[in-house]
């Protein structure tokens, strides 16, 4: 459960700071609004797929 609190807090955190730096990269929408909204369930969704393995190995 520590794992998953962790990653989720971890991807947060790491896709805010990517979504900062890159910005809305992809064109998923129309409207400006929802576009930045599904760029960064995007960017979450691929860190929280990197950061749970990381923290698992790391408490483990």
């Amino acid at each position: 459960m520590a794992a998953l609190i962790f990653s989720l807090v971890g991807a947060v955190i790491l896709s805010g700071l990517v979504w900062v730096l890159l910005g809305s990269r992809l064109k998923l929408a129309k409207e400006q609004v929802q576009n930045d909204i599904l760029n960064f369930t995007l960017y979450l969704v691929c860190a929280f797929a990197l950061m749970f393995p990381l923290v698992l190995f790391l408490i483990a």
